[in-house]
């Protein structure tokens, strides 16, 4: 069955393999591309700055010519260029977008193998450790390795995970330099473009400001035409990044995927000796105890020819002797080495639970802090929401119909961030309303407990002395708190309420008490009067510094609201802004408009790029994690390895004497049972045979079992030789009362 197993694993693997090799050549094939197209990049950078340095001549030999419809030809010509070159750009980017989205499907496909590879390990290790509890005792310094290491390898995971949030933060706020860089570009091309405009409406007449404004007009466009450049260099930048991160991340795998070979060679190699020895445990016992039975029933064949043999006088001292041995094993107290070991062990247990409530501990302290920030951000989150709900209503307020009107076709752009609003409004509303119903739940649960509370603090101020002069309140009180019953046989009178500490009236009570008493119990019920009336003091200041508390707080979030109110303003100004902006550019005809559309479509192209590298940088991330466990499990490993050729060297002398009786023994038992073959299969073979070959070949196979029995008496003479010299030695020797586990010492 585990064969079978190993088997399918095995294939799972060569098809894991296979899959993983497709990928890496998707990923040589994207690399090449992407060389091809830093290439055509550079190229296009060359002709534009040799076409910029023409029209640069061109535009200084020409001032001093009157022809000025030659000019505006070539710059006509030169416009056409820089828009193919443009066009050319757009076709580059728009390869890039798809290579980046099959190289995203690529690292998902390999982050999701990464995965289950993850998975199909920690179920390997698993299974690996289930055997090892199974075969052996589990060691007290592996346990102490295996926490620390899980221990270091949490710390690195976390270390990482802060390294890569701070990296993507230093790369949003460069993105958002960008951003408003292009921005300021924007708002100076549409100043110097109402510049112009206003310049040839000044002097229309006049052919020589026509050809400065066309002049500027080229200008401009060359400026915006450098910058376009400067971004493409940059996009390249980051496109080399990524190839080498691309090329880093093949590595990985491919070190990852000879390590997981190693590891399942070892596993496999681990699990059958571990196999091979159970088994060979099993039939070595089996053996140990025929070969006892055997050598008992010799023995006693031996006593019962010849009782007065020297064999049977040696195995009637041998069982004195062990008899001997074991009383004062029984009596004797344990030995040194028993004793450090349990020592030992005690300690390497202490400091494993020390280390398991540690653990528990920096888990807690981690789930603690986890609820808090998750509560602080829901209360961000509500308020956020908040802020937004009046902001809109506000400029909902605000806003007038007639730039409807004025723009009946608002564009895509625009559209799209209306309806991610309205949505985004739509969560928030629903937000707030759970929010607010929890609020008034919780609110209806403050006033019910402190009625409760004034209830309570109400009724033990209440005193025999009092209530005749509120007999009128008490009377409506007794209303309420008497039972039905109560009221019933009481409705005609008018009763007080009975408390616990009352007394009923007897005229025979107070004849013979003396009036000191009745002061002293007076004077006990006035000190409880004035320590309820401190107690009602105490809380009535604590309720007045709650509400000043509250008060205080209230103001500190009005004043958060309002500065986050106005920051939205701002916010919603630019935004609305932009958006006029960009209809305005949309809608207009110039080429600048165009240029413009671009850049904002190639701007759009740039997020999605990095959005997608950021994705790859995760998958990166998470292979690192797999390494790092790959490391700590080829690290327990080899201490499992070493464990195991010390355990081999650590074996007594008398052990491996041990060993060679047994194969001795085991030889012995082969031969007889050869023979017991040969013998069954003789009548079979001489059937037809005639009788007297039949009895001489019994004569001789009784001749030859006699010499077998005389070699095999003479082996076991041998045999007790060298027992009576392990015995000389120490070695208790097995009898019919000790267990056969008696004759190997207690090895470490």
């Amino acid at each position: 069955f585990q064969r079978d197993e190993q088997s399918s694993v095995v294939e799972e693997l060569k098809v894991q393999l296979a899959q993983k090799e497709r990928e890496l050549q998707m990923m040589k094939k994207g690399a090449e591309e992407l060389s091809s197209l830093k290439q055509q990049n550079f190229l296009l950078q060359s002709k534009l700055q040799t076409a910029e340095e023409a029209s640069r001549k061109k535009s200084c030999m020409e001032t001093a010519d009157p022809a000025t419809e030659e000019k505006l030809q070539e710059i006509d010509k030169e416009i056409k260029e820089q828009e193919t070159l443009i066009k050319g750009y757009q076709q580059e980017n728009e390869k890039l977008y798809l290579q980046m989205k099959a190289q995203q499907a690529t690292s998902k496909a390999n982050e999701e193998a990464m995965f289950n590879e993850n998975q199909r390990l920690l179920n390997e290790l698993a299974f690996t450790r289930w055997q090892l509890n199974k075969t052996s005792r589990p060691v007290g310094n592996v346990c102490l390795m295996d926490h620390t290491q899980r221990i270091t390898g949490l710390l690195a995971q976390v270390q990482e995970l802060k390294r890569n949030e701070a990296k993507l933060y230093v790369d949003i706020h460069n993105l958002k330099q960008e951003n408003k860089a292009l921005e300021v570009d924007l708002q100076l091309i549409k100043n110097r473009r109402d510049l112009a405009k206003d310049q040839t409406i000044s002097t229309s007449g006049d052919k020589t400001s026509e050809m400065g404004v066309l002049e500027n007009k080229h200008r401009e466009e060359v400026v915006a035409l450098k910058k376009k450049l400067q971004w493409f260099a940059k996009n390249q930048v980051l496109l080399d990044r990524d190839a080498g991160r691309l090329k880093a991340a093949t590595a990985e795998i491919q070190l990852l995927k000879d390590q997981v070979e190693t590891l399942k060679q070892a596993v496999g190699k681990r699990s059958t000796e571990q196999q091979r020895r159970a088994r060979e445990k099993s039939l070595n016992m089996k053996r140990m105890q025929d070969l006892e039975r055997q050598v008992k029933e010799l023995e006693q064949i031996l006593r019962s020819r010849n009782p007065n043999s020297l064999p049977a006088l040696i195995y009637a001292a041998a069982t004195a002797a062990s008899h001997e041995d074991v009383g004062a094993a029984k009596t004797s107290p344990p030995s040194q080495i028993t004793a450090l070991l349990e020592r030992r062990i005690q300690r390497l247990e202490t400091e494993l639970e020390s280390h398991d409530e540690e653990a528990k501990c920096s888990l807690r302290a981690m789930e603690q802090q986890f609820h808090r920030i998750k509560h602080v951000l829901s209360i961000h989150q509500v308020v956020i929401g908040l802020c937004v709900i009046t902001y809109y209503m506000l400029i909902q307020t605000q806003e007038n119909p007639a730039p409807q009107k004025t723009q009946p076709s608002p564009g895509r752009q625009q559209r799209q961030a209306e309806a991610a609003f309205g949505i985004r409004i739509e969560r928030l509303n629903q937000e707030v309303a759970t929010k607010t119903r929890t609020i008034q739940d919780l609110t209806r649960t403050v006033e019910r407990l402190q009625k409760e509370r004034r209830n309570m603090l109400s009724l033990p101020n209440l005193r025999p002395e009092i209530r005749s002069t509120e007999s009128k309140q008490q009377q409506g009180l007794t209303k309420t708190l008497c039972s039905p019953t109560i009221q019933e046989t009481c409705a005609g009178e008018e009763t007080f309420p009975a408390a616990q500490y009352e007394k009923t009236y007897q005229p025979t009570v107070f004849t013979g008490s003396h009036i000191s008493e009745v002061l002293q119990e007076n004077e006990a019920l006035k000190q409880r009067v004035e320590l309820l009336e401190l107690q009602g003091e105490q809380e009535r200041e604590a309720l007045k510094a709650d509400a000043v508390q509250a008060k205080e707080e209230l103001c500190r979030l009005k004043e958060h609201f309002a500065e986050q109110l106005s920051s939205m303003k701002a916010e919603h100004l630019l935004v609305v802004d932009r958006l006029r902006a960009t209809h305005a550019l949309e809608h207009s005809s110039s080429k600048v408009a165009e240029l413009t559309n671009k850049l904002n479509t190639q701007e759009i192209w740039i997020k999605q790029l990095q959005e997608q590298l950021k994705e790859l940088q995760g998958s990166k991330d998470a292979l690192a994690i797999s390494r790092t466990r790959e490391n700590v499990l080829q690290e327990q490993l080899t201490i499992l390895l070493q464990e195991l050729k010390e355990a081999k060297e650590a074996q007594s002398p008398e052990v491996k004497l041990l060993c060679s009786l047994e194969t001795k023994i085991l030889n012995i038992e082969l031969k007889y049972q050869h023979k017991e073959e040969e013998l069954q299969q003789v009548p079979i073979r001489t059937a037809g045979v005639d009788h007297q070959s039949e009895v001489e070949r019994w004569k001789r196979l009784a001749q030859d079992k006699s010499r077998q029995l005389e070699v095999f008496r003479l082996e076991l003479d041998s045999i007790l030789d060298i027992l009576r010299h392990l015995q000389r030695h120490g070695l208790v020797l097995p009898t019919p009362d000790l267990p056969v586990t008696a004759l190997f010492p207690q090895t470490t």
